[in-house]
């Protein structure tokens, strides 16, 4: 596929949308009482998956799964790289070997930079259903430390 002008603008006009779009959503905090503390059988799921420890939410380990493997995935695209400068390096001067590495790195960075669009859209979705959730102000600038 040839990279033309157009498409690389028509590329940069739909990140930049689609970031837009991310960024500029806002959750709607319309309910004044607190969703999470409202959910009944959360305590009971959570004795009886974890016994007497305490109970964690089905959502947090339904994220912990997703980003586990957004984690594997694209640490495999990072494997890939390697393999393809490694191939790239030992090709000696063979014009087909050199051509498959550039193409196997090229496919490895499309895949590398696709994982990382989503792991941070999914990051964003957690964070902001969560604290709609939990009917928190949403504050876009600080870190969870679990997820």
């Amino acid at each position: 596929m040839i990279i033309t002008k157009k498409r690389a603008l028509a590329g940069i006009f739909l990140v930049t949308l689609a970031l837009s779009v991310v960024g500029f959503s806002r959750p709607a905090l319309a309910q004044t009482s607190n969703l999470f503390e409202s959910q009944t059988g959360l305590s009971e799921i959570g004795n009886r998956a974890y016994g007497n420890e305490t109970p964690v939410d089905v959502r947090e380990t339904a994220s912990k799964l997703i980003m586990l493997i957004l984690t594997f995935i694209a640490m495999i695209f990072v494997v890939l790289i390697v393999v393809a400068g490694f191939q790239y390096m030992t090709a000696g001067g063979n014009e087909e070997k050199t051509k498959a590495a550039i193409s196997l790195l090229t496919n490895a960075v499309i895949g590398l930079f696709i994982i990382m669009i989503a792991w941070a859209i999914t990051r964003f979705t957690i964070r902001v259903l969560d604290r709609t959730a939990r009917n928190n102000a949403v504050d876009y600038t600080s870190d969870y430390p679990n997820y």
